[in-house]
Order: C-alpha cells, then structure tokens, then sequence
C-alpha cells in the first residue's frame, strides 16, 4: 500500500533561511554568467541582460563555451573556464535538485524530498544549504575575478594585443 503524502513546508526559519540563501546565491552565479557572456562577446550590460533573458544556467554556460572557443581557441585559458564553468554545472544541479523537488510529508511520518528520479529523501539540514550557498558564491567569485582580473581576463587582453599586431602593416 502506498502511503499517503502531503505537500509540506518546514516551520524550521534556520532551514528556511538556508534554502533561500541557496536560491539567492545561484541568481548571484546567473548574474556572473551573464557578466561573462557580456565580456566575451563584447556587450555592453544591458544587450547582455537582454540577450539572455531568458536563458538559464544551463544555456548561459553553454554560450559562454562557445564564445570562449571562438575568441580564445584552444589553451590553457579555455581549460580553465570549461573546469570552472563544470564546477558550476556541479553545484547548479545539486541546486536544481532542491529547488525543484517536492518537499512533502507522510501522514505520520518524517518530512522528506522527493528527487528528480521520483524517490524520497531525507530533507537537507540547514548546515548542508548553508555548506551549498557558500560553494555557488566561491565559484561565482571565482569566475568573476578570471572575467574583471585573472586568467580569462588575461587571455582575452593577449588575444586583442595578438589580433591588433596582425592588423598593424609589417614595419610600421
């Protein structure tokens, strides 16, 4: 016999805080990747917000890996940013995994998760949302420094100064 499950929502304000806190911090990652695409594309802020306004996660690290093929080619730099753009794959699923999940509890039993693949889990402590929030805004911070100051930026600027040479008449 199935049991009977009912929607329910924690009254747990620590638990509740740390799942909002999640959800914050990964519009703070769309925000970066945004920020990213505006910077290999060359966009001011605004074509970027409209350009992808309603792409997710998903498709804004799928364009930014094409347009950082195409302005960098292969190298070092483009390694490092199809890892990083990996690691935030990793934590956007683990993300999409809560976010998206029924959250319910048995008549008479203990509030559970159900995930993608229609089986129950055990709801996530604070401290587990707390450890996740924190993940998604290292690797935003991450990416956002390679775009304004690190590796991304420093390739990019190689790159411009390559293409400017190429440009400038032999002997000139």
């Amino acid at each position: 016999m199935a049991s009977i499950m009912t929607f329910h929502i924690p009254n747990d304000t620590e638990l509740l805080a740390a799942f909002g806190e999640v959800a914050l911090r990964h519009e703070h990652l769309n925000h970066i990747l945004r920020m990213t695409i505006k910077t290999l594309a060359r966009l001011r802020p605004d074509e970027a917000f409209d350009a992808t306004a309603f792409d997710g996660a998903a498709q804004m690290r799928e364009r930014i890996r094409k347009l950082a093929r195409q302005r960098l080619g292969e190298g070092e730099a483009l390694l490092k940013l199809q890892a990083l753009l990996e690691r935030c794959r990793r934590a956007s699923d683990k993300r999409n995994e809560l976010m998206h999940g029924i959250w319910a509890k048995e008549l008479d039993g203990e509030p559970k998760r159900r995930g993608s693949d229609q089986n129950w889990y055990p709801l996530p402590t604070a401290a587990d949302l707390k450890v996740l929030a924190n993940e998604i805004w290292i690797l935003a911070d991450k990416l956002n420094a390679a775009r304004l100051d690190g590796f991304l930026s420093e390739a990019l600027a190689k790159q411009q100064k390559a293409n400017e040479h190429a440009r400038t008449p032999t002997g000139a």
